[in-house]
């Protein structure tokens, strides 16, 4: 097999970049780059206060048996500007806890063959963006809940 030279050189280049200078304009002086934003956001609200939280995975297993894995996509309601800077610093806490949340949904509560419970689901993504922001700070919105069988 015969090594692209081009992609040698790209490699060796991101590699001796420092952690997070990807994202930051490379660490030579330059502004950092524009917050992307997520045109599948958009589709779904227009709203300043609307913070999408997509890829939300969790499997779905009994017994050591794999059955398929469930996804949610969903957002979350901040209304206060200060509350969504807030949200925009701890966002990969709060990912990890409904991460965790939704995990323990599929392989605890949901049962195998029937539809989600989207109300148990919700409240369970509640309680884990409530511990990390705070009570009443941020409403979980769900805008999809799919489950793929094996």
């Amino acid at each position: 097999m015969r090594l692209n030279p081009a992609l040698l050189v790209l490699a060796l280049a991101l590699y001796g970049m420092p952690a997070g200078a990807q994202e930051h304009g490379g660490g030579h002086g330059e502004a950092p780059a524009a917050k992307p934003v997520d045109p599948l956001a958009k589709k779904i609200t227009g709203s300043d206060a609307y913070i999408p939280t997509f890829g939300l995975r969790a499997t779905i297993s009994r017994n050591f048996s794999l059955f398929g894995f469930i996804a949610v996509d969903a957002g979350l309601d901040v209304p206060k500007p200060e509350t969504r800077k807030k949200v925009d610093a701890l966002k990969p806490r709060v990912m990890s806890d409904m991460r965790d949340a939704l995990s323990s949904y599929a392989s605890l509560s949901y049962l195998v063959g029937e539809k989600p419970d989207a109300d148990m689901l919700r409240a369970r993504l509640q309680k884990a963006v409530d511990g990390v922001l705070g009570k009443g700070e941020a409403k979980v919105a769900l805008a999809s809940v799919i489950v793929f069988p094996k």
